[in-house]
């Protein structure tokens, strides 16, 4: 591994954080740099989904965590993970780092910044995350997945350029096929995502809803559904009780194929969510988690609604009254389902990687030299 080649990314927890850091290490391996993830001690489970990258496991913890002992062995562990990471670094050498955000890549990035490391952050959400927040002043850049993101302060927000939010190549390779809707009479394909891990609320109300749909919607129905694994048996009685066909799992590897032949989906409001949404051109209602930090899901699903892609239902009104005629409205109009689709398809960002690549470029030895050049000549 050579060090003038070698680019560290700091990411864990959520898919919202891993796959857009996955779809930058597919870009920076085909440009000839190594790569390697520095993640918490779940890093192992991480492999398959980054091949040719090497993966390093540090300590970390979330203060946000309740009572008082947890939150100290958090910070502890915290404490642990930047003393480990400072160690794993000098060794690396890399020409810099492209944290984003969470507590797994607080330790990686601290360390990078209190080593002179160039520090890259890359904001998946509306606001400004609380980790991105802490280490906005050590950064060279911060990189938005939205055009205009929320940030404390003017000399934070000078960082920020605008470069979307990085996809898997799979789902790059649904843009620009076109959206066609449901035809008279025909099939309705629902794919219902809630996150990296599933949502019980949308397997609660979402089944219940589908049930008290009209029989000529009703039997058109075929459902695909991201469940908790707790949640998968009760799910799949109610939709064969309800005659809905309905396909079930914790995780489905095939997204790009599901968001293909989709006719609505029903979803969480993350960033990597409504990112592969409109790179592919698909109609949503959204549903965002009420409890995520900052408020943060509510707020890219209003981008998303702003600009026609979406409906939008808050976690506390989705009843199944609510998702039941807010499902039938749209599935009674298809002209509805193709203006949202084409509304989704002009917020697609696919070059979102190549720009994020194109910043760390610029901290090659070749780039810093012309840069210096360029100086001394002028």
């Amino acid at each position: 591994m050579t060090a003038q080649r070698n680019i560290i990314l700091a990411s864990g927890g959520t898919g919202g954080h891993i796959f857009p850091a996955r779809a930058l290490a597919e870009e920076l391996i085909s440009r000839g740099f190594s790569v390697t993830l520095m993640t918490d001690m779940r890093g192992e489970k991480y492999e398959e989904l980054f091949p040719g990258v090497s993966i390093v496991q540090v300590k970390a913890g979330s203060p946000s965590v309740r009572g008082l002992a947890a939150k100290v062995r958090a910070i502890g562990s915290l404490l642990v993970g930047f003393l480990q990471s400072r160690r794993i670094l000098r060794r690396l050498k890399p020409i810099a780092m492209v944290s984003f955000g969470g507590y797994p890549s607080m330790p990686p990035a601290a360390a990078a910044a209190s080593l002179g490391i160039p520090l890259l952050l890359h904001e998946q959400n509306a606001v400004l995350g609380r980790v991105n927040k802490l280490l906005a002043g050590r950064a060279r850049y911060i990189a938005t997945s939205f055009d205009n993101t929320e940030s404390p302060d003017e000399d934070i927000t000078d960082k920020m350029i605008h470069t979307g939010n990085p996809v898997r190549r799979a789902i790059l390779a649904l843009f620009g096929k076109g959206y066609r809707a449901p035809e008279a009479g025909g099939p309705i394909n629902l794919l219902i995502l809630g996150g990296s891990q599933g949502a019980t609320i949308l397997s609660e109300i979402v089944p219940a809803a589908l049930a008290q749909l009209p029989e000529d919607l009703k039997s058109r129905l075929q459902v695909t559904q991201q469940c908790r694994v707790e949640d998968i048996e009760r799910v799949r009685a109610l939709y064969q009780e309800s005659g809905i066909d309905a396909s079930l799992a914790q995780f489905f590897p095939n997204v790009a194929e599901l968001l293909e032949r989709c006719h609505l989906a029903i979803t969480r409001s993350g960033a990597s969510t409504l990112s592969e949404l409109s790179v592919a051109g698909r109609p949503s209602l959204l549903v965002p988690y009420k409890f995520a930090m900052d408020d943060h899901q509510r707020k890219n699903g209003e981008k998303a609604v702003a600009r026609g892609a979406a409906r939008l239902v808050l976690q506390d009104d989705f009843t199944v009254e609510e998702a039941t005629r807010q499902i039938a409205d749209l599935l009674r109009r298809p002209d509805c389902l193709s203006v949202m689709a084409t509304a989704a398809a002009a917020l697609g960002e696919i070059h979102a990687a190549e720009k994020l690549a194109d910043l760390v470029e610029r901290f090659t030895p070749a780039n810093i030299e012309t840069k210096k050049t360029g100086k001394a000549a002028a």
